[in-house]
């Protein structure tokens, strides 16, 4: 019998939604024409006509107590028109827009079950969309299981829950937008709109009835029943107070109900977005403001929409809030309220609130809501974070086919904020390629395409930012799918592991080179160095622990710290190409602690090793670890921020079991291993690393905002950025050309001053060989050939120089 009504409609019909479409039209134009006190009856006719057709077929099949609605306000409507009755009219169109919205859900769901893909999308053309934030999504769940029936990968029955879950959602969110609404025209006494929204908020209270029925019960389904009507008959009546108080109740009916329940995955997703939006809040506002005054209006802006987004993320998650704890709720919505009200008043220009009241606002809704959530609503949500990624990009993409480009930079800049915030921090432990990739085409281009900094910059036309767009989006749908399972973090584990390798290595030479002296009845000497150089393995790992901690609690500021620690990290690098080019790291470092470790073990041998020397033997160990201890600590911080503890302390235990290794390889040899070659190959190689922190730390800076970026127009293998650092902007190359400048100064500098010493030794040696006999003087000529010949390097010169007569340089 359906088949054969659907096949008796004429061919070439209006479709539904162009009926219903007309209807609102139709009546729209009624109440204008009797606001100009002309005749309505042609358009209300004209409204009553368009209920025909494929309209009214499909509503008697599956909706038909809507489609009496519809038919008898319509008459209202005619009669209200004939009387002049504006109220009337009105509340009557409210009346048939909410039963057609209604009426059009009951067909679509009909149409998906019976897996007519076709009438169902149809019908879903009649629908409202929740009111959206900039970022929040509108509500397209439905279209997209439609579009996924037609294509063959949905089943009918999961369609149509998917239509009836998306459209309760609305008919929810839009029931309050409603509510609000004729609020405001009754305080403005626009009497026609006040019944208007008051009827179409209780026509989808209607639509949600019988959700609410059966999560609660069929008692309190009646009772709210009984306020939504009160309230619709009193905006009716123009009466405002009993309007009020009857929305008052069924708002207080409503409370801590959802039509359109959130999956425990939807449920984690917003519960992230909340987090994120709720930190962002105070950081904006903090950007914009400064000593009681609005510095930069947009980023004030910026903390008001990120205000939106938590306010409408909360609403989402309250009613399982509610069951947990109530009162919770109420302080959170308080510290919420507070924060509305800062940022509101600095958007207005009406007052400036101190920084400290937003962060303690912030702090008491964040540390309430982590108390009351769900545990695994307090966990990163990756789901989320690319959510948001994907609408900062839509942002941009609408702002740059609109020509506002200041716009399309702002939504860039989200974007990148919230892959940095979110999914790079693990895809960078997964997969550092493709986090460069996508860091690429943020900014300056990867794999042949602009990045979208380099096309907003020069105000590249649409196509051109869609063709980056797509590219990105296969990336970021990549990134996606690798986060989510459990891939393996080795990667990471090994960056860290050659971390603590190198620094280790470095320990192990210098404590070999301070025992190589020890044998023989000296041998029991070593014990203390040792020993002291295991304490500092604890000690640095104790400071590890401790960073850690510190990094944690600061976490929230994401790159900007970890930009900070490679600033500190660069600090320590160039002191050690210092130490290392003057002589003072592979020379006076080692020859020091060899000097000093035997006074101490003359010290030792002479009063019997008494607890004092002994001492000393444990400091010179410590210390000669700890110093490679702390620089390991430094280093690894930046990869923790990025990689996480867990990996982090994998690849930490792996390169300590490799240098355990090389250690005991190493004293096994002792005085065998050529430690001066192996200090040098350290020393290239802690330049190479130099080099490559300062560009990584400059993109990082840029990535902060703390460096401009200007990229420049050459196409670099991303390899290069992976293993070297180098990235094709001004900024990046000009701080890592500056840092090889310094090495090789800082070398022919160490150079220079060598020979300025070597020559001046000669000098006053020649000077004091004057007055001495001619074997004397052969002597000197001798040595002074034998200088010369050396002075190749500063490690053989340092050998030559010190076969001078000591009499004679000792005072040099």
């Amino acid at each position: 019998m359906v088949a054969a009504l659907w096949a008796a409609s004429p061919s070439g019909a209006e479709p539904p939604w162009q009926a219903a479409d007309a209807i609102r039209a139709d009546l729209a134009e009624a109440q204008t024409k009797q606001l100009f006190d002309e005749p309505t009856a042609g358009p209300v006719a004209a409204a009553e006509a368009e209920l025909r057709g494929p309209l009214r077929r499909g509503l008697a099949l599956s909706a038909p107590a809507e489609l009496s609605e519809i038919e008898s306000s319509l008459a209202a409507a005619r009669r209200a028109g004939a009387s002049r009755d504006e109220v009337g009219l009105a509340a009557a169109r409210g009346r048939i827009v909410a039963a057609l919205r209604r009426g059009a859900l009951a067909v679509a769901v009909a149409a998906a079950l019976r897996g007519d893909a076709a009438e169902a999308r149809a019908w879903l053309q009649i629908r409202e969309f929740r009111q959206t934030t900039r970022f929040t999504r509108p509500g397209v769940d439905a279209t997209a299981a439609v579009d996924a029936l037609a294509a063959g990968e949905g089943s009918p029955r999961e369609t149509a829950v998917q239509i009836e879950k998306d459209l309760l959602d609305a008919f929810q969110a839009r029931l309050f937008t409603n509510l609000d609404e004729a609020s405001q025209a009754a305080e403005r006494g626009f009497g026609g709109r006040f019944a208007e929204t008051a009827a179409i908020a209780h026509g989808y209270w209607l639509a949600i009835a019988a959700e609410y029925g059966e999560q609660r019960s069929q008692e309190e389904a009646r009772a709210t029943d009984r306020d939504f009507t009160a309230l619709a008959a009193a905006a009716a009546g123009n009466d405002r107070a009993r309007f009020e108080a009857a929305r008052k109740r069924a708002e207080a009916d409503l409370e801590g109900f959802t039509a359109a329940p959130l999956t425990p995955d939807e449920e984690v997703n917003r519960a992230s977005q909340l987090t994120r939006f709720l930190d962002l809040v105070p950081k904006e506002y903090d950007k914009g403001t400064s000593d009681g005054r609005v510095t930069i209006p947009f980023e004030v802006q910026e903390a008001v929409a990120f205000m939106d987004g938590v306010e409408a993320a909360f609403s989402d998650l309250e009613p399982v809030l509610l069951d947990r704890d109530p009162a919770a709720v109420e302080r959170i919505k308080s510290a919420y309220a507070e924060l509305r009200a800062d940022v509101d008043d600095a958007q207005q220009s009406v007052s400036v609130a101190p920084q400290e009241e937003l962060d303690a606002a912030r702090d008491r809704a964040a540390d309430t809501f982590e108390r009351i959530a769900p545990k695994e609503w307090t966990e990163p949500s990756e789901d989320a974070d690319y959510e948001l990624v994907d609408i900062s990009l839509d942002q941009l993409e609408a702002a740059a086919g609109a020509g506002r480009y200041q716009e399309a930079e702002q939504a860039r800049l989200a974007a990148y904020g919230f892959f940095e915030f979110g999914p790079e921090l693990k895809l960078r432990a997964f997969d550092p390629q493709l986090a460069l990739e996508i860091e690429g085409l943020i900014w300056y281009g990867a794999n042949g395409d602009s990045g979208l900094a380099t096309l907003v910059a020069r105000d590249a036309p649409l196509g051109e930012v869609r063709e980056t767009r797509l590219d990105l989006d296969e990336k970021l749908h990549d990134a996606r799918a690798l986060t989510g399972d459990g891939a393996s973090a080795m990667t990471a584990i090994t960056n860290s592991a050659l971390i603590v390798f190198r620094e280790g290595l470095e320990a192990i030479l210098i404590l070999a080179a301070i025992t190589a002296s020890m044998i023989g009845p000296r041998a029991p000497l070593r014990r203390p160095i040792y020993r002291g150089a295991l304490l500092a393995l604890p000690a640095s790992m104790v400071m590890f622990v401790l960073a850690l901690l510190l990094l944690d609690s600061l976490s929230q500021y994401g790159e900007k710290l970890e930009a900070a620690v490679g600033v500190v990290a660069i600090g320590v690098l160039l002191l050690v190409m210092n130490w290392f080019f003057h002589r003072v790291y592979w020379t006076e470092w080692i020859k020091g602690h060899r000097d000093r470790g035997k006074a101490l073990t003359g010290a030792a041998l002479a009063a019997g090793a008494g607890a004092a020397t002994v001492a000393g033997l444990y400091t010179l160990g410590f210390t000669s670890v700890f110093r490679e201890g702390f620089e390991t600590v430094l280093f690894l911080q930046a990869l923790q921020l990025s990689s996480g503890t867990g990996v982090v302390l994998a690849g930490v235990t792996l390169g300590l079991i490799l240098t355990g290794i090389v250690g005991a390889v190493t004293f096994a040899l002792e005085r065998k291993l050529p430690y001066k070659k192996m200090l040098i190959a350290t020393g290239v190689l802690i330049a190479l690393v130099l080099v490559v922190l300062v560009g990584n730390t400059a993109r990082t800076m840029q990535g902060v905002g703390w460096l401009s970026i200007h990229p420049i127009d050459i196409d670099l293998p991303l390899w290069m950025g992976t293993w070297l650092g180098v990235y094709p902007t001004v900024e990046t190359l000009t701080a890592q050309a500056l840092a090889f400048c310094f090495v090789i100064g800082s070398y022919f500098a160490a150079e220079w001053m060598r020979k300025r010493d070597l020559r001046r030794a000669i000098a006053a040696y020649e000077e004091e060989m004057r007055g001495s006999d001619g074997e004397g003087a052969q002597a000197g000529d001798s040595w002074r050939d034998g200088a010369a010949a050396g002075g190749s390097g500063a490690i053989g010169s340092e050998d030559d120089a010190a076969q001078a007569p000591a009499h004679s340089l000792s005072r040099h």
